[in-house]
């Protein structure tokens, strides 16, 4: 049962993937779904640490601030994909998340990669290509949302590993109170690359700004704690990894409500190909949790 909370976190990061590109649309930039988001983050997830049974184990700190590192990563390269690329392209991606689960778990940690997962990668590929053909009268810009894309779910992928390696020993709330407040640290940190300017958007944007981030917290909140507790990062993912059909049902049944014209600009063949990239990625993450059981 506890698998339902992922479809419940799918369905928010896709509801969000809609409202960031609204936002953008109404004049936000990268630094409010980076800074802005981020310290968001940091405060929600900070009264976790009243909930932890067991005391910081401060000596080993640095674990959930090099989780940290890699989360901002694959944030960057969510936020960047986003803005530049389209939610229909960039979120099913996301879905090859739980197949870098299964190779960085080989590479780093010499855990076995069966052949089943090596058919998953194939899978993968298979989606991405599908999906490239598609879209081929977009050119380079959707050749660039892949990239991003696929780099998001690598870096993401290697956050999942480390807090399954470490949350549960650490004291799960302990572990993720820290994450998050290691990433809102670090995004700060990039302030005086964007600017303080960069913070200042229309007043239109704000509402948007706003859900997008509450959504964003809800779904970072669900599956950080379900794959700290349960300690399943490849069953979480392949459920989480449906926000591709998702996003897809989204801007096919609600975009015009969010302002968002991917319908219309790509048209039901485009529409139909992204469709059937992320449906084979879809299948890729199931037979990758088959295999990383």
């Amino acid at each position: 049962m506890y698998l339902l909370l992922p479809l419940l976190a799918a369905v928010a990061f896709a509801a969000g993937s809609l409202v960031f590109k609204r936002a953008f649309q109404e004049g936000a930039g990268i630094a409010h779904a980076l800074i802005f988001n981020n310290v968001a983050l940091g405060i929600v997830f900070l009264p976790l640490l009243a909930l932890d049974p067991h005391p910081v184990p401060w000596r080993m700190a640095y674990l959930p601030a090099v989780t940290a590192l890699t989360f901002v990563l694959g944030h960057l390269l969510n936020v960047v994909s986003l803005k530049y690329g389209e939610v229909s392209v960039a979120t099913p991606l996301l879905g090859s998340k739980v197949v870098f689960v299964a190779l960085i778990a080989r590479l780093l940690f010499q855990w076995p990669v069966s052949g089943v997962q090596m058919v998953a990668a194939t899978l993968t590929t298979a989606g991405v290509l599908a999906m490239g053909l598609a879209d081929l009268h977009h050119g380079r810009r959707t050749m660039v949302t892949i990239g991003l894309s696929l780099g998001c779910a690598a870096a993401f992928a290697m956050t999942d590993t480390l807090i399954q390696l470490w949350a549960a020993d650490f004291g799960i709330f302990n572990f993720l109170s820290l994450l998050f407040l290691s990433l809102a640290v670090l995004s700060l940190l990039t302030l005086p690359f964007f600017g303080r300017t960069s913070l200042h958007a229309p007043r239109s944007a704000w509402k948007w700004i706003g859900t997008a981030t509450g959504l964003s917290a809800i779904q970072a909140i669900i599956i950080t704690w379900t794959i700290g507790h349960w300690r399943d990062a490849a069953g979480v993912n392949v459920v989480y990894g449906t926000r591709g059909l998702w996003s897809i049902a989204f801007v096919w049944w609600a975009g015009r409500w969010f302002g968002n014209t991917e319908r219309k600009s790509a048209g039901p063949r485009v529409i139909a190909g992204r469709l059937t990239g992320a449906v084979l990625i879809l299948g890729a993450v199931a037979l990758a949790m088959g295999g990383a059981r």
